[in-house]
């Protein structure tokens, strides 16, 4: 790239004016892009655009254009819009808004464009203190806000904590406090968890400037004691010479004035030993105030005068006006006529001034609206311009394509007729040859066919014998247990039994019971098998249940169980009676066999329309999730245990699963290991098969 002037004849120009700027820095920076190429360079290059961009605008432009022209020639995609958003930057603080904003705009696309991130969220901040600083406030907070939402999203705190102290300036300028202080806070908090000292006491100044706006002198004085703290740990001298001017400001509205004027001494040292001219007049007019505060009317006077003159000499209006006011309020004090009429008109003229000056800004500000409002104008002409192109060119390549695939329609065709006559021959022959496997397939299939035809004729057979043997073995073991029963029952009668007799009778007599229910489950079970359809009629389930609860009172009452009628209501219904006997006689048997003595029961029975619920809930064992997996199987034991040795066979849960389904309805359980369970039938109380 062609440059106007040597690079380092460059660095020599800038380097010689660059007061308030990172001298050290800069030397480093200086130092390292002689010999640096590529990305290198640019970066350097964008960090001196930088450091000068506050005191030197126009060395933060060159550098910037050089780093872009690298960036462009690098094709670069990550950060290509850094070095713009630079150039916006100092264009701003040259007073150039137009431009300021056109790069920015610029930088926008480009960040857009390659999906940077980082950089697109600068721009937005950016533009919002663009528009923020021209009074524009709606479009700045939409700016923030965008940047903000980038910043989040990438998380990037440094910008974030920029995006937070933007905001409550804009807020402030509104006079909505809350969120003012609200965003300054957070900005606060991001800045201390970066650990950048500079960049902490920055913000703990700001928040202590918006507490003593805000007349809240105390919070004002902690937020600058902290930043004075830290500044005098770096040390930075001009830092905290500020610092301690706001202090002594904070101290003397407390009329702390001994405090104050030791605060403000100090910091007027180190102002004056630096020369620097921007913070000296108002550091001599806290000065002047402190000492008119303590009536030393001479050398306030003194003060006020040092403070005019300097801001003459600076040309800083702002200065200028406040020396003068506070002239002539002392001398008002001092009861000196001649010299508070002519500060007091010195001061009227110099607001005067501002108002002219405020005034013009107005009509800057109202022009640059203009100049936006033509820029943004432009740009959407151009976009439909570009679109109306891109809807052409569209247009001929969508031409163009059907062109091709026209040709390219036409060239399949023939291609594929000349292949379908090569491969009609081939398929014909593929044909003939399937036609015959399939035969043979058919053949096959038919064969067997009739050996899965013979072999389930086979397995009728087997499974009818197979019931017929288990009926008859059944019938043929109940007799010889009831014979053993009743010899048990007949030496149990005749009596003269010592203790263990009596304990081995009771066994035996167990045993044999367990024996003749596993019996009656099984014909049972086998039985349920072979129903088909249910025999209903009609009768009350309130008068049901509780001959059910009645007739089981005993069994319960021998542990010690309660059995609980919660609510039963009188309902007539339509059902099969020996199904619903069957499966309360299931369910309450289970609930005494493995719940614990002294416990409760709890019956319930409700008719909702067409739908009968009844729940049993008992305080027992519960069913782990494996239980549940495996409740309705046959002769599946589960985990719970039967609390005073009762025997189980596993198939009673399973014959009322059968018995629900033939009554189609539902049965459902809440249960928790330890905490009891709780069962739910629900059947139709009309017919439905």
């Amino acid at each position: 790239m062609v440059r106007k002037l040597p690079f380092l004849f460059v660095f020599l120009a800038f380097s010689l004016s660059s007061y308030a700027q990172n001298l050290q820095l800069i030397a480093s920076l200086r130092k390292k892009a002689v010999g640096s190429l590529g990305k290198e360079r640019f970066d350097v290059l964008n960090d001196l655009a930088w450091e000068y961009r506050s005191s030197y605008p126009d060395s933060t432009i060159y550098f910037a254009k050089e780093a872009y022209s690298i960036g462009q020639n690098l094709k670069l995609t990550t950060g290509l819009a850094e070095p713009l958003n630079f150039i916006g930057v100092a264009y701003n603080y040259k007073g150039n808004r137009l431009k300021s904003y056109n790069a920015y705009d610029e930088a926008l696309k480009i960040s857009t464009q390659y999906h940077d991130s980082l950089q697109l969220a600068y721009c937005n901040n950016n533009l919002g203190r663009l528009f923020f600083e021209q009074g524009i406030l709606p479009r700045a907070y939409d700016y923030f806000i965008k940047a903000q939402a980038i910043f989040e999203d990438i998380n990037d705190p440094s910008g974030l904590a920029y995006t937070y102290q933007s905001l409550a300036r804009l807020y402030k300028s509104q006079r909505d406090l809350i969120k003012s202080e609200n965003n300054y806070l957070k900005a606060n908090k991001i800045r201390m968890q970066l650990g950048n000292a500079p960049d902490i006491i920055s913000a703990f100044i700001q928040t202590g400037r918006f507490y003593q706006e805000s007349r809240e002198d105390q919070k004002a004085l902690d937020y600058l004691h902290r930043a004075d703290s830290i500044a005098s740990a770096i040390p930075d001298e001009i830092y905290l010479a500020e610092t301690k001017s706001y202090i002594a400001k904070g101290l003397l509205n407390q009329g702390r004035i001994k405090e104050a004027r030791e605060m403000c001494e100090q910091a007027l040292k180190v102002i004056v030993q630096k020369n620097n001219i921007r913070m000296q007049p108002q550091a001599y007019i806290i000065m002047g105030q402190v000492e008119l505060a303590d009536n030393n009317f001479k050398l306030a006077k003194n003060d006020f005068t040092t403070a005019l003159n300097i801001a003459t000499n600076s040309k800083d209006l702002a200065s200028r006006m406040d020396a003068h006011f506070n002239l002539w309020k002392s001398s008002e004090l001092d009861n000196n006529k001649s010299a508070e009429i002519m500060n007091m008109n010195q001061y009227l003229i110099l607001k005067d001034s501002i108002k002219d000056l405020d005034l013009t800004r107005e009509v800057e500000r109202f022009q640059f609206q203009i100049d936006i409002a033509k820029k943004d104008q432009e740009n959407e002409l151009l976009k439909v311009e570009q679109g109306r192109k891109e809807a052409i060119i569209k247009q001929q390549r969508l031409q163009n394509i059907l062109l091709i695939i026209v040709v390219g329609f036409v060239s399949i065709i023939g291609f594929i007729q000349w292949r379908s006559s090569k491969r009609r021959r081939e398929i014909n022959e593929k044909l003939e040859q399937q036609n015959k496997f399939i035969q043979n397939q058919r053949q096959e299939i038919v064969d067997q066919n009739e050996k899965l035809f013979r072999r389930n004729h086979q397995l009728s057979d087997l499974n009818h014998e197979k019931d017929t043997l288990m009926g008859i073995v059944a019938h043929d073991l109940k007799s010889p247990l009831n014979r053993i029963k009743g010899l048990a029952d007949l030496m149990e009668l005749e009596g003269g039994l010592v203790e263990n007799q009596h304990q081995y009778l009771k066994m035996t007599k167990d045993a044999t019971q367990s024996g003749l229910d596993l019996i009656m489950d099984l014909l049972d079970a086998h039985k349920i098998e072979e129903d088909v359809v249910p025999n209903y009629s009609s009768f009350d389930i309130s008068q049901f249940l509780l001959d059910k609860i009645r007739s089981f009172t005993p069994a319960a009452e021998s542990k010690g169980i309660h059995l609980h009628i919660n609510k039963i209501e009188s309902e007539q219904i339509d059902m099969d009676a020996n199904y619903l006997h069957r499966i309360i006689d299931n369910l309450l048997t289970n609930a005494i066999k493995f719940s614990d003595r002294n416990t409760s029961i709890e019956i319930s029975a409700t008719k909702s329309g067409d739908e009968l619920m009844i729940s049993l809930k008992d305080q027992g064992q519960g069913f782990t999730e494996k239980d549940k997996q495996q409740l309705f199987q046959k002769f599946k034991k589960l985990s719970a245990r039967q609390t005073a040795g009762e025997s189980s066979n596993g198939l009673g849960l399973a014959i009322v699963k059968t018995l629900v389904d033939r009554l189609k309805g539902k049965i459902e359980l809440v249960s928790d290991p330890g905490k009891g369970s709780q069962f739910t039938v629900r059947l139709p109380v009309t017919r439905n098969i």
